[in-house]
């Protein structure tokens, strides 16, 4: 070999040398603003009833008002209701339970959202995000 090409690899080995050791340097003190998330809504506590499977939504009211919305809203995020998409975990199910504090309660398996309402966007961001995933 020349030697203007064993100059030429050397160089080339040090310049990636040097890009290593930068990219090694910078990515050690990242420190990176995006945070790691829980998800949607607020931990439930433990043996909470009613019992979710994991992936299917929840979605509890006590105003009959709120009826129409809530199944339209469960209809267009998670289809209609099979016993076979309830059993994949794929469901979105509307229950009415009296006497409740908040006017809609949407619950997956280990998390809650109480909402303001059926138009409360942050349900559809619940249902949305926690629907068919079994970790929640």
């Amino acid at each position: 070999m020349t030697r203007k090409v064993v100059i030429a690899l050397g160089v080339l080995v040090l310049a990636a040398a040097g890009i290593a050791a930068a990219l090694a340097y910078f990515s050690a003190r990242d420190a990176s603003t995006v945070g790691g998330s829980a998800g949607a809504g607020v931990e439930r506590a433990a043996g909470a009833r009613p019992v979710v499977a994991p992936g299917n939504v929840v979605l509890l009211y006590s105003d009959e008002r709120e009826t129409a919305q809530l199944r339209e809203l469960a209809l267009q995020t998670g289809g209609t209701v099979t016993p076979e998409l309830e059993a994949a975990g794929q469901a979105v199910l509307v229950r009415r339970q009296p006497d409740l504090r908040t006017p809609v309660v949407a619950l997956s398996a280990r998390r809650r959202l109480d909402a303001d309402g059926a138009d409360d966007p942050r349900l559809r961001a619940f249902v949305e995000y926690w629907l068919g995933r079994s970790a929640g």
